[in-house]
Protein backbone atom coordinates (compact mmCIF):
# COMPACT_ATOMS: atom_id res chain seq x y z
CA UNK A 1 0.00 0.00 0.00
CA UNK A 2 2.82 2.49 0.67
CA UNK A 3 4.47 1.92 -2.65
CA UNK A 4 1.15 2.36 -4.59
CA UNK A 5 0.85 5.98 -2.20
CA UNK A 6 4.52 6.65 -3.22
CA UNK A 7 4.08 5.77 -7.18
CA UNK A 8 0.73 7.91 -7.18
CA UNK A 9 3.28 10.84 -5.25
CA UNK A 10 5.12 10.40 -7.93
CA UNK A 11 3.21 10.46 -10.89
CA UNK A 12 0.95 13.53 -9.69
CA UNK A 13 4.72 15.49 -9.39
CA UNK A 14 5.67 14.20 -12.89
CA UNK A 15 2.62 15.86 -13.99
CA UNK A 16 2.29 19.22 -12.46
CA UNK A 17 6.40 19.82 -13.33
CA UNK A 18 5.41 18.57 -16.86
CA UNK A 19 2.71 21.15 -17.19
CA UNK A 20 4.50 23.93 -15.29
CA UNK A 21 7.11 23.31 -17.78
CA UNK A 22 5.28 23.44 -20.60
CA UNK A 23 3.49 27.14 -19.58
CA UNK A 24 6.67 28.39 -18.38
CA UNK A 25 8.01 27.68 -22.07
CA UNK A 26 4.97 28.89 -24.03
CA UNK A 27 4.66 32.12 -21.47
CA UNK A 28 8.56 33.22 -22.00
CA UNK A 29 8.60 32.67 -26.00
CA UNK A 30 4.95 33.68 -26.46
CA UNK A 31 6.15 36.61 -28.99
CA UNK A 32 8.07 33.62 -31.10
CA UNK A 33 5.54 31.66 -31.10
CA UNK A 34 2.89 34.27 -32.37
CA UNK A 35 5.02 35.19 -34.98
CA UNK A 36 5.32 31.88 -36.18
CA UNK A 37 1.79 31.16 -36.06
CA UNK A 38 0.54 34.57 -37.52
CA UNK A 39 3.08 33.20 -41.00
CA UNK A 40 1.60 29.57 -40.80
CA UNK A 41 -1.31 31.34 -42.05
CA UNK A 42 -0.06 31.90 -44.80
CA UNK A 43 0.56 28.14 -45.74
CA UNK A 44 -1.70 25.68 -47.41
CA UNK A 45 -3.14 23.24 -44.88
CA UNK A 46 -1.97 20.08 -47.03
CA UNK A 47 1.18 21.63 -46.53
CA UNK A 48 0.93 21.66 -42.66
CA UNK A 49 -0.53 18.17 -42.46
CA UNK A 50 2.58 17.03 -43.99
CA UNK A 51 5.02 18.42 -42.01
CA UNK A 52 3.11 17.69 -38.89
CA UNK A 53 2.95 13.82 -40.07
CA UNK A 54 6.91 14.25 -40.95
CA UNK A 55 7.31 15.87 -37.03
CA UNK A 56 4.86 12.71 -35.48
CA UNK A 57 7.27 10.03 -37.65
CA UNK A 58 10.32 11.57 -35.70
CA UNK A 59 8.80 11.44 -32.49
CA UNK A 60 7.79 7.41 -33.43
CA UNK A 61 11.33 6.30 -34.96
CA UNK A 62 12.76 7.74 -31.73
CA UNK A 63 10.29 5.80 -29.68
CA UNK A 64 10.97 3.03 -30.86
CA UNK A 65 14.39 3.30 -30.11
CA UNK A 66 14.10 4.12 -27.04
CA UNK A 67 11.45 0.60 -26.62
CA UNK A 68 14.76 -1.32 -28.47
CA UNK A 69 16.82 0.08 -25.09
CA UNK A 70 13.98 -1.24 -22.47
CA UNK A 71 13.42 -4.15 -23.73
CA UNK A 72 16.68 -5.22 -23.26
CA UNK A 73 15.53 -5.55 -19.75
CA UNK A 74 11.61 -5.34 -19.66
CA UNK A 75 9.37 -7.63 -21.38
CA UNK A 76 6.02 -7.51 -19.24
CA UNK A 77 4.55 -3.28 -20.24
CA UNK A 78 2.92 -3.35 -23.61
CA UNK A 79 4.65 -1.27 -26.66
CA UNK A 80 2.03 1.09 -26.23
CA UNK A 81 2.77 1.80 -22.45
CA UNK A 82 5.98 2.11 -22.92
CA UNK A 83 5.55 4.53 -26.30
CA UNK A 84 3.29 6.30 -23.68
CA UNK A 85 6.23 6.60 -21.05
CA UNK A 86 8.72 7.72 -23.40
CA UNK A 87 6.28 10.61 -25.27
CA UNK A 88 5.65 11.17 -21.60
CA UNK A 89 9.45 13.44 -21.67
CA UNK A 90 8.87 15.58 -24.44
CA UNK A 91 6.78 17.30 -21.98
CA UNK A 92 10.58 18.47 -20.77
CA UNK A 93 12.24 18.74 -24.10
CA UNK A 94 12.86 22.28 -23.82
CA UNK A 95 15.12 21.61 -20.99
CA UNK A 96 18.59 22.04 -21.22
CA UNK A 97 20.47 18.95 -23.14
CA UNK A 98 16.82 17.38 -22.97
CA UNK A 99 17.52 16.45 -19.07
CA UNK A 100 14.34 17.02 -18.04
CA UNK A 101 12.70 14.05 -19.93
CA UNK A 102 14.86 11.92 -17.18
CA UNK A 103 11.93 12.28 -15.25
CA UNK A 104 10.10 9.42 -17.40
CA UNK A 105 12.09 7.59 -15.19
CA UNK A 106 9.44 7.82 -12.24
CA UNK A 107 7.24 5.34 -14.16
CA UNK A 108 9.98 3.67 -15.38
CA UNK A 109 10.51 2.38 -11.81
CA UNK A 110 7.34 1.61 -11.47
CA UNK A 111 8.14 -1.20 -13.93
CA UNK A 112 11.42 -2.31 -12.01
CA UNK A 113 13.57 -0.18 -14.36
CA UNK A 114 16.38 1.21 -12.40
CA UNK A 115 16.93 4.51 -12.44
CA UNK A 116 20.61 3.72 -13.44
CA UNK A 117 19.83 1.71 -16.73
CA UNK A 118 17.13 4.78 -17.83
CA UNK A 119 20.30 7.14 -17.34
CA UNK A 120 22.37 5.11 -19.02
CA UNK A 121 19.86 4.91 -22.07
CA UNK A 122 18.86 8.32 -21.92
CA UNK A 123 22.91 9.39 -22.45
CA UNK A 124 23.41 6.39 -25.63
CA UNK A 125 20.48 8.25 -27.09
CA UNK A 126 21.39 11.63 -26.72
CA UNK A 127 24.80 10.64 -27.86
CA UNK A 128 22.84 8.65 -31.06
CA UNK A 129 21.39 11.84 -31.51
CA UNK A 130 24.79 14.25 -31.72
CA UNK A 131 26.43 11.36 -34.31
CA UNK A 132 23.45 11.65 -36.58
CA UNK A 133 22.70 15.19 -36.26
CA UNK A 134 26.50 15.60 -37.12
CA UNK A 135 26.50 13.28 -39.61
CA UNK A 136 23.52 14.99 -41.34
CA UNK A 137 25.23 18.88 -41.10
CA UNK A 138 28.31 17.66 -42.81
CA UNK A 139 26.73 17.94 -45.98
CA UNK A 140 26.77 21.44 -45.95
CA UNK A 141 30.07 21.81 -44.49
CA UNK A 142 31.17 19.93 -47.32
CA UNK A 143 29.40 21.88 -50.22
CA UNK A 144 30.35 25.14 -48.77
CA UNK A 145 33.44 25.02 -46.61
CA UNK A 146 36.19 22.64 -47.40
CA UNK A 147 35.60 18.42 -48.79
CA UNK A 148 37.54 16.84 -45.89
CA UNK A 149 34.76 17.41 -44.19
CA UNK A 150 33.88 13.77 -45.82
CA UNK A 151 35.81 12.47 -43.71
CA UNK A 152 34.41 13.53 -40.60
CA UNK A 153 31.04 12.35 -41.97
CA UNK A 154 32.37 8.57 -42.33
CA UNK A 155 34.21 8.76 -39.40
CA UNK A 156 30.73 9.39 -38.30
CA UNK A 157 29.05 6.78 -39.85
CA UNK A 158 31.80 4.42 -38.00
CA UNK A 159 31.58 5.38 -34.87
CA UNK A 160 28.76 3.20 -33.36
CA UNK A 161 30.38 0.25 -34.54
CA UNK A 162 33.95 1.86 -32.59
CA UNK A 163 31.99 2.44 -29.30
CA UNK A 164 30.42 -0.96 -29.32
CA UNK A 165 33.62 -2.82 -29.40
CA UNK A 166 35.82 -0.71 -27.23
CA UNK A 167 32.56 -0.80 -24.21
CA UNK A 168 33.03 -4.77 -24.84
CA UNK A 169 36.77 -4.37 -24.47
CA UNK A 170 36.76 -2.31 -20.98
CA UNK A 171 33.71 -4.89 -19.84
CA UNK A 172 36.49 -7.62 -20.31
CA UNK A 173 38.52 -5.37 -18.86
CA UNK A 174 36.82 -4.19 -15.64
CA UNK A 175 37.98 -5.90 -12.66
CA UNK A 176 36.28 -3.10 -10.13
CA UNK A 177 32.77 -3.51 -9.29
CA UNK A 178 31.79 -0.27 -8.51
CA UNK A 179 32.73 0.54 -12.22
CA UNK A 180 31.76 -2.60 -13.97
CA UNK A 181 27.96 -2.24 -14.04
CA UNK A 182 27.66 0.89 -16.11
CA UNK A 183 30.17 -0.45 -18.20
CA UNK A 184 28.24 -3.82 -18.54
CA UNK A 185 25.07 -2.06 -19.25
CA UNK A 186 26.56 0.87 -21.80
CA UNK A 187 28.22 -2.16 -23.67
CA UNK A 188 24.31 -4.34 -23.63
CA UNK A 189 22.97 -0.71 -25.23
CA UNK A 190 25.95 -0.92 -27.62
CA UNK A 191 25.76 -3.99 -29.41
CA UNK A 192 25.90 -3.96 -32.57
CA UNK A 193 22.57 -5.11 -33.61
CA UNK A 194 21.02 -2.70 -31.13
CA UNK A 195 23.44 0.12 -32.33
CA UNK A 196 22.61 -0.59 -36.10
CA UNK A 197 18.68 -0.52 -35.14
CA UNK A 198 19.24 3.26 -32.78
CA UNK A 199 21.46 4.55 -35.30
CA UNK A 200 19.06 3.66 -37.87
CA UNK A 201 15.93 5.34 -36.03
CA UNK A 202 17.74 8.05 -35.19
CA UNK A 203 18.33 8.64 -39.05
CA UNK A 204 14.98 8.58 -40.07
CA UNK A 205 14.09 11.16 -36.84
CA UNK A 206 16.14 14.22 -37.70
CA UNK A 207 16.31 13.14 -41.57
CA UNK A 208 12.20 13.13 -41.13
CA UNK A 209 12.41 16.91 -38.80
CA UNK A 210 14.83 18.01 -41.64
CA UNK A 211 12.40 17.73 -44.03
CA UNK A 212 9.84 19.65 -42.35
CA UNK A 213 12.21 22.71 -43.25
CA UNK A 214 12.88 21.74 -47.25
CA UNK A 215 8.75 21.84 -47.07
CA UNK A 216 8.84 24.61 -45.82
CA UNK A 217 11.16 26.56 -48.13
CA UNK A 218 9.51 24.33 -51.27
CA UNK A 219 6.18 26.28 -49.49
CA UNK A 220 7.91 29.82 -49.91
CA UNK A 221 9.28 28.65 -53.92
CA UNK A 222 12.83 27.94 -53.02
CA UNK A 223 14.84 26.07 -54.72
CA UNK A 224 16.93 24.06 -52.14
CA UNK A 225 17.44 19.92 -52.15
CA UNK A 226 16.13 17.89 -49.45
CA UNK A 227 19.81 17.09 -48.21
CA UNK A 228 20.65 20.66 -47.89
CA UNK A 229 17.58 21.38 -46.14
CA UNK A 230 18.32 18.77 -43.67
CA UNK A 231 22.01 19.43 -43.78
CA UNK A 232 21.15 22.89 -42.36
CA UNK A 233 17.96 22.35 -39.63
CA UNK A 234 20.79 19.54 -38.32
CA UNK A 235 23.89 21.86 -38.20
CA UNK A 236 21.17 24.57 -36.53
CA UNK A 237 20.20 22.07 -34.07
CA UNK A 238 23.64 21.86 -32.66
CA UNK A 239 24.21 25.49 -32.67
CA UNK A 240 21.48 25.43 -30.49
CA UNK A 241 22.64 22.72 -28.42
CA UNK A 242 25.86 24.67 -28.16
CA UNK A 243 24.48 27.50 -26.66
CA UNK A 244 23.16 25.39 -23.55
CA UNK A 245 19.96 27.80 -23.42
CA UNK A 246 16.95 25.16 -23.13
CA UNK A 247 16.16 23.26 -25.92
CA UNK A 248 18.89 26.24 -28.22
CA UNK A 249 15.51 28.69 -28.21
CA UNK A 250 16.17 31.53 -29.97
CA UNK A 251 19.47 30.45 -31.10
CA UNK A 252 18.62 27.44 -33.20
CA UNK A 253 16.43 29.99 -35.06
CA UNK A 254 19.14 32.31 -35.70
CA UNK A 255 21.84 30.16 -36.72
CA UNK A 256 19.34 28.40 -39.08
CA UNK A 257 18.81 31.67 -40.56
CA UNK A 258 22.19 32.17 -41.15
CA UNK A 259 22.85 29.13 -43.03
CA UNK A 260 19.81 29.83 -44.94
CA UNK A 261 21.18 32.71 -45.97
CA UNK A 262 24.28 31.37 -47.10
CA UNK A 263 22.68 29.03 -49.94
CA UNK A 264 20.87 32.69 -51.13
CA UNK A 265 17.48 32.02 -49.37
CA UNK A 266 16.29 35.67 -48.92
CA UNK A 267 16.53 37.15 -45.65
CA UNK A 268 12.51 37.68 -44.74
CA UNK A 269 12.01 33.89 -45.85
CA UNK A 270 14.30 32.51 -43.95
CA UNK A 271 12.94 33.91 -40.63
CA UNK A 272 9.31 32.98 -41.42
CA UNK A 273 10.87 29.34 -42.06
CA UNK A 274 12.49 28.90 -39.22
CA UNK A 275 9.97 30.24 -37.19
CA UNK A 276 7.48 27.80 -37.99
CA UNK A 277 10.23 24.88 -38.74
CA UNK A 278 10.87 25.07 -35.23
CA UNK A 279 6.90 25.58 -34.28
CA UNK A 280 5.87 22.30 -35.95
CA UNK A 281 8.93 20.38 -34.59
CA UNK A 282 9.20 21.87 -30.72
CA UNK A 283 5.61 22.89 -29.96
CA UNK A 284 3.65 19.31 -30.66
CA UNK A 285 6.29 17.23 -29.07
CA UNK A 286 5.58 19.34 -25.76
CA UNK A 287 2.09 18.90 -26.47
CA UNK A 288 2.21 15.21 -27.06
CA UNK A 289 4.01 15.23 -23.64
CA UNK A 290 1.62 16.74 -21.65
CA UNK A 291 -0.73 14.68 -23.22
CA UNK A 292 0.88 11.22 -22.22
CA UNK A 293 1.49 12.60 -18.64
CA UNK A 294 -1.88 13.19 -17.94
CA UNK A 295 -2.59 9.24 -19.40
CA UNK A 296 0.05 8.55 -17.55
CA UNK A 297 -1.34 9.79 -14.34
CA UNK A 298 -4.71 7.80 -14.13
CA UNK A 299 -3.45 4.39 -14.66
CA UNK A 300 -3.51 1.91 -11.76
CA UNK A 301 -0.47 0.57 -10.34
CA UNK A 302 0.22 -2.95 -11.48
CA UNK A 303 1.79 -4.96 -8.77
CA UNK A 304 3.68 -7.09 -11.31
CA UNK A 305 5.90 -4.51 -12.54
CA UNK A 306 7.29 -3.93 -9.13
CA UNK A 307 11.15 -4.30 -9.24
CA UNK A 308 12.41 -7.62 -9.06
CA UNK A 309 9.77 -9.61 -11.38
CA UNK A 310 12.79 -9.75 -14.01
CA UNK A 311 15.89 -11.35 -12.57
CA UNK A 312 18.31 -9.36 -14.90
CA UNK A 313 17.04 -6.11 -13.20
CA UNK A 314 17.71 -7.39 -9.76
CA UNK A 315 21.74 -7.24 -11.12
CA UNK A 316 21.65 -3.83 -12.14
Amino acid sequence: MNDNVYIKQLKRLYLWLALGFVIYITWKHSSDFSAAVESLQTLSLELVIQCLGLAVLSYYCRSLRWLGYMRLIEYRASIKHHIIIYLSGFAFTASPGKVGELMRGTHLDNLGVPFRYTFLSFVSERLFDVIVVLFLGTYFLIEYFNVAFALLSGALLLLPFIVAVALRFLFKLAQSKAWLEPIRVLSDLWRLPVALKSQLFTLLAWTAQGLILFLMLRGFDVEITPAMAVSIYCLSLLIGAASLIPSGIGVTEVGMIWLLTQVGVDNDIAIITSLITRMLTLWPAMLIGLVCAFALKNQKLNPSFHQGSNPYITHL
